[in-house]
């Protein structure tokens, strides 16, 4: 998902870019995927994606999306934010989203403004995670990061991290999974990867080009992937992953934002991380 300058019309949509993800050759998996995916993809309510109705007033222009940035002269599509009426009017899309597929909402910890971009990510993923009964992915990881800033900075999808020592899942497939994703908020991104992930009636308006017709084997990947297992695509990591780890990048790349999830199975112990569920989330989640 990228973002645009646009005119302060009440109904103007910023561009959404195709996502794409780190692709292995086709696998057959013996385990099936327990978590279902909407049955399409699901619109956002409200949608970030629109301007909504704008004002003009004390010299400024004002808009319903308080993602929108408002000047005397015209409105623009940040390249990023972090704002609290961004964020809160997203997560709002989000839990919507949610409540569509029978999933409890999204509180995000009472440090998340305090956080970085790259320890958000790591976050959101573990919050779409645990609320579907999984278990959280353990921290982020200096080798994977590094890795996943690379993509990021390139605007690519991440690969198999050096200095990792990493897995085959019970399967015998190549413990990995990741994704990247452009967007003005973490959260928006997330929203991409997991409620608009499948077939939206064309390629143009499709954010997802492994999703290259209305049953093609990778409508849903990112969301799958996330979550730890795609089936017959990207095999993963794993759905029930008590070790996994994560890697994560965040860079602006020509004014816009990136951001990449890498994860991987450690083999043997669990190689030394900067950033912990348990440590640094569970306590400041209320």
């Amino acid at each position: 998902m990228t973002t645009t300058t646009v005119a302060p019309t009440p109904t103007t949509t910023v561009p959404v870019t195709t996502t794409t993800i780190a692709k292995s050759p086709p696998v057959t998996r013996s385990v099936p995927l327990s978590i279902p995916n909407p049955a399409a993809n699901i619109a956002p309510n409200p949608n970030f994606l629109q301007t909504g109705h704008c004002s003009f007033a004390n010299g400024v222009w004002g808009c319903d999306n308080p993602c929108v940035a408002g000047s005397a002269t015209a409105l623009s599509w940040p390249g990023f934010t972090n704002g609290a009426a961004c964020t809160n009017y997203v997560l709002q899309a989000i839990n919507n989203a949610r409540a569509a597929e029978g999933v409890r909402p999204m509180v995000l910890p009472n440090n998340w403004y305090s956080l970085t971009t790259a320890q958000q990510l790591f976050v959101v993923a573990d919050l779409e995670r645990t609320a579907r009964g999984l278990p959280a992915y353990v921290g982020i990881n200096s080798a994977l990061t590094a890795n996943a800033q690379h993509a990021a900075a390139t605007n690519n999808d991440p690969s198999v991290a050096a200095g990792f020592p990493m897995a085959n899942d019970a399967q015998g497939s190549a413990g990995f999974g990741g994704a990247w994703s452009g967007g003005f908020t973490v959260l928006a991104a997330d929203y991409v990867w997991m409620y608009d992930d499948a077939w939206a009636g064309s390629v143009a308006a499709t954010s997802n080009v492994a999703c290259t017709s209305a049953h093609a084997a990778g409508c849903w990947a990112h969301r799958d992937e996330l979550l730890g297992s795609d089936p017959g695509y990207n095999p993963g990591v794993g759905l029930g992953c008590t070790t996994c780890e994560m890697g994560t990048g965040f860079a602006m790349v020509n004014g816009h934002a990136s951001y990449v999830d890498l994860i991987e199975l450690p083999k043997g112990d669990l190689p030394p991380m900067t950033f912990t569920w348990a440590n640094n989330v569970l306590p400041n989640l209320s």
